[in-house]
């Protein structure tokens, strides 16, 4: 009998796939997903800060606080109903608060504040020299970075909420133009019309971006912005590849 030979991978051989199945697919996305938006509003502050340090800084956290009140007036007025909640608004303004009291209340950052604000009173009151002015203006920086990484908090919080709230508008965009490239299809094929592999593609390929972007520029707009100016382009965006998906997709059922 022939020695059984034992094949090794070599040194240059690319690793082997891993495969995991729906539920562990599901489990991995949920958390990459997960991991993402933790590092979204960690950037999200930080970009709070330099506007604050860079572009406004005789503003301080009132320009965070004014940011905060833009953005739920938008929402009372024009966002009134939605196809996940009845109340999409007070959804929103609850999704923010949950957010600030787990992030700055249970770990003891609003105490902080309490403490630095306290400590610049009784600076106040020890005169004022050198020495005690830049122990006061070193305080009131703290005091204002922290407040307004709070009030960045909420202001992703709210930002998150509505970009959940506007899911149905994807897939109803998607719905709408995978009918329609089914239709195109057809009518092609009996047409006698030709295949265009490379166009199916390309449209297959930027069907990801369409979804992501969104979430990534409106999450880190520094600025008020309306939700509708960024998220329906991108939905229109998604229904016409998602088109020209359906309608190039070669096989035929």
């Amino acid at each position: 009998m022939a020695d059984a030979v034992i094949q090794t991978p070599g040194r240059g051989s690319a690793p082997a796939a891993v495969n995991r199945g729906p539920v562990a697919t599901l489990v991995y996305g949920l958390l990459q997903f997960g991991f993402w938006l933790i590092v979204g509003l960690f950037g999200n502050i930080l970009v709070e800060w330099l506007c604050m340090g860079l572009l406004w800084p005789e503003q301080g956290s009132t320009r965070s606080q004014s940011l905060l009140e833009a953005e739920i007036r938008i929402l009372q007025q024009d966002l009134q109903a939605s196809l996940l909640t009845e109340q999409p608004t007070r959804f929103a303004v609850s999704m923010a608060d949950q957010l600030q009291a787990l992030l700055y209340q249970k770990t003891g950052l609003v105490n902080a504040m309490v403490v630095v604000r306290q400590h610049q009173h009784s600076v106040l009151r020890q005169g004022d020299n050198r020495f005690t002015g830049f122990i006061r203006q070193s305080l009131a920086a703290i005091h204002d970075y922290l407040l307004a990484g709070m009030i960045a908090t909420q202001v992703y919080a709210l930002r998150l909420s509505v970009l959940f709230l506007s899911i149905p508008v994807f897939v109803l965009a998607g719905l709408v133009g995978a009918i329609d490239g089914i239709v195109q299809r057809d009518l092609n094929r009996w047409r006698g019309g030709r295949e265009l592999g490379q166009r199916y593609h390309l449209a297959k390929s930027m069907v990801a971006p369409g979804l992501t972007l969104p979430w990534i520029l409106y999450l880190a707009w520094p600025t008020t912005v309306h939700p509708w100016l960024i998220i329906l382009p991108f939905a229109v965006f998604v229904g016409w590849v998602v088109a020209i998906t359906a309608a190039t997709f070669k096989k035929y059922f």
